[in-house]
Parts: C-alpha cells; sequence; structure tokens
C-alpha cells in the first residue's frame, strides 16, 4: 500500500475502502483499554482477571505503537508535503501536537504494561483519541475560537460579580460568621458555590441582608451562565448549518446535471437540498406513494424496479415526474450499494423552479422526454404506467 492511500484511510471523514473497517477497530480498542484500565483499579477483580487483562492490555499498547508508525509514514503523503520532501514532512508532523499526543498514547501503553497501577492510570488519555473522529467537538472548538471574544466578556462580568458578591458577603457577614466569612478570600468560596448555583450548603448566611445578596447573586449566576449557553448554543447551530451547507454543495458540485448552471443556482440549490446516506437495500420509495420530493443521487447505485429494471448511478435524478404530474410514484426505487442521495421536497421543488427558470426548464425537458408528453398535461393525457418516476 502507498503512501498516499494509506494517508486516506487514517483520515477521519475518509470513505475508501479501509478507512471504516480500521475506524471500527480503532475505536473498539479504545474504548476495550479504558475498561482494562478501569477494571485494574477494582479491588479483587485484578487478581481474578489479571492475564484476560494483561492479554487485553498488550493487545491495545501494541495497536497503539502500530498506529503511531502507520501516521509517522503516512505523514509524507500530507497536504504540502510535496514541497518539503517525505522525512521533513514526517519530522514535521512527529513534532506537531497530534504527534507528540500519538506518541504520548504509544508510550503510555508500554508504560501501563509495567502493571503498576498508578502508570496505567495514564491508559486514560486513550479516550482523546476520540476527538479526531468527532466531527461535533471539533466545531465546537471553532465556536468558542470565533465567539472568543463574546465569551470573555461574559467571563470578565461573572469576575466581576463574584468579586462583588464575596466582598459584600464578608461585610455584612464577618461578625455573625467569622469562620466562614471572616476574609475575603473565605468569602469567595460561598460566592462561587452560590453563582454557580451549585449550592452545597456548607457555607450559609446568618443575616437577612446575607441572604438577600445570596438571592440576588443566584439570579445573577442564572443570567450569566444563560448569555454562555446562548452564544455558544447560536455558534453551534451556525456552524452546524455552515457546514451541512458545504457538504451540500460539494455533492451538488459533484452532480454533473447542476455543472453548466453556475455557481449562484448551485448556492440556491444547495440551500435547499438535504443531503442523507442510506444503506445497500434501502427502500427510498414504493409504487403508488403520494410524490413529496425528487432526488439526486450524489453517489452510490440505486435501481428502478419496473418490468425492465433500470439501474442509476451518480449524476442522476428520479422522483420528478410525480412533482410535475401530481401522479402517485408508479414505481419503487431501492439502493443497489450504499448511496447518498439529494432529497428536494415538493415545496421547494416549486419555489426552486419559480426562481430559476433554466432548471425548470431543464427539468420539464427531461420529464417530456421521458414521457413523451408535455407535462403540462400530463396526468391527464398519459395511462398511469407511463407515468413512472423513470431515471435521466
Amino acid at each position: 500500500m502507498d503512501e498516499r492511500n494509506l494517508y486516506l484511510i487514517l483520515q477521519p471523514e475518509s470513505r475508501t475502502s479501509g478507512a471504516r473497517p480500521f475506524r471500527g477497530v480503532h475505536h473498539a480498542l479504545v474504548l476495550l483499554g479504558i475498561a482494562i484500565m478501569l477494571a485494574s483499579t477494582v479491588e479483587g477483580l485484578r487478581d481474578e482477571w489479571e492475564l484476560a487483562l494483561d492479554v487485553g492490555f498488550w493487545l491495545v499498547a501494541g495497536f497503539f505503537v502500530f498506529e503511531y508508525v502507520l501516521r509517522l509514514i503516512a505523514s509524507a503523503a500530507a497536504p504540502g508535503a510535496e514541497h518539503i520532501g517525505a522525512w521533513r514532512a514526517r519530522l514535521r508532523w512527529v513534532a506537531s501536537p497530534s504527534g507528540i499526543y500519538d506518541l504520548v498514547c504509544a508510550l503510555a501503553g508500554l508504560a501501563a504494561l509495567s502493571q503498576q497501577h498508578a502508570v496505567s492510570l495514564l491508559a486514560s488519555l486513550w479516550i482523546f483519541k476520540l476527538v479526531r473522529y468527532s466531527a461535533g467537538l471539533a466545531s465546537l472548538r471553532r465556536v468558542i475560537s470565533r465567539a472568543r471574544s463574546a465569551l470573555m466578556s461574559v467571563l470578565l462580568g461573572f469576575m466581576i460579580v463574584l468579586l462583588v458578591a464575596g466582598s459584600l458577603a464578608y461585610l455584612l457577614e464577618r461578625e455573625a460568621n467569622p469562620k466562614d466569612f471572616g476574609s475575603i478570600p473565605a468569602a469567595l468560596w460561598w460566592a462561587i458555590v452560590t453563582l454557580t448555583t451549585t449550592g452545597y450548603g456548607d457555607v450559609v448566611p446568618q443575616t437577612g441582608a446575607g441572604r438577600l445578596l445570596a438571592g440576588c447573586v443566584m439570579i445573577s449566576g442564572i443570567l450569566v451562565f444563560a448569555l454562555w449557553a446562548g452564544i455558544l448554543a447560536t455558534g453551534y447551530a451556525e456552524e452546524t448549518r455552515r457546514r451541512e451547507f458545504l457538504r451540500t454543495w460539494e455533492l451538488v458540485a459533484n452532480v454533473p446535471f447542476f455543472h453548466s448552471i453556475g455557481a449562484s443556482l448551485i448556492a440556491e440549490v444547495a440551500r435547499l437540498l438535504r443531503p442523507h446516506d442510506h444503506p445497500s437495500g434501502s427502500v427510498i420509495m414504493r409504487r403508488g406513494e403520494r410524490g413529496d420530493c425528487m432526488y439526486f443521487i450524489a453517489d452510490g447505485e440505486v435501481e428502478i424496479q419496473l418490468s425492465n429494471p433500470v439501474t442509476l448511478g451518480a449524476g442522476h435524478f428520479f422522483g420528478e415526474l410525480a412533482l410535475l404530474t401530481r401522479a402517485p410514484r408508479n414505481a419503487t426505487v431501492v439502493t443497489v450499494r450504499p448511496s447518498t442521495l439529494l432529497t428536494l421536497d415538493i415545496a421547494d421543488f416549486h419555489e426552486l423552479l419559480g426562481h430559476q427558470p433554466e432548471l425548470a426548464r431543464a427539468i420539464r425537458e427531461e420529464a417530456v422526454r421521458r414521457v413523451g408528453t408535455p407535462v403540462q398535461s400530463a396526468a391527464d393525457a398519459l395511462p398511469e404506467t407511463a407515468l413512472s418516476d423513470r431515471p435521466a
């Protein structure tokens, strides 16, 4: 296997033939390693299952050493490596945060084999290996980076309220409760617990003024954390929409039907289409159903189950006749292999046709080609068997 194919297999979102099996083995061994680490700290369990736990640790630790070697080799095929040479690219990866982390994980596994329980806790670092495969956590990192100004402003407000609350609590409670409020640093513990609405109950104001202050601090804490949650939720929703739009844009741009429509129309189509992944053998639509959407095949293959079955690959579309003619579906469509379909529902379909006359004309011309009759009168002029949602 060459370095380029190896690099693609190791990428988190790769869809090459070996990528998914590798990810499955990788994730399973991460979870196994964490389970073994936890089990080894249970009194009595370590002695009873010592051999099984040791063998499991050998297996997991060996895999992560092997993974480190693979990533070191594959780093020579990373983008930009062709300009600096294979070995310089590998050295750059070794010195990168990702390379250092993978090395630490490999060494932690080997150290854990010494059977020193304190050292084996280093294996807890393995759980962070799943982070690089989580698109959601990557999105959260970008959200925090983009919203850091707003988040820091709220943090500054939190610190101001915390200091003011601690200082006032010290002034109001120092005589009634000198043990817990004898200094501002001591009062800050109460302020933190109250402001975060944790409420341990180990420190409680004794005076009426102190309790009134506690109520105000609790409400302030709710407001502060609501602001934080609102900023993160809004940013995360925007990032999710952006990521989905980029994915849909890429899929739409790869459909041959849209190659000549221009970037502005691709953006309009990408806004309306919804990508869905379907496993092999999935029924996309059934004969006799009401037509409520049409489909573009971005990747994969489907079969139109007619008297003479038709197989469609990437770039084709189907299901538009039922939307144009208002007739029921006249064919069942099943995926032949795992497929990615772009769905356009009936409301967005007619909106798109109204706003984009070029696309409307292309779809109607294709529908006329299929049935041999203008689609405006197809529902009345054609027999039911002629109105099949057959492919382009």
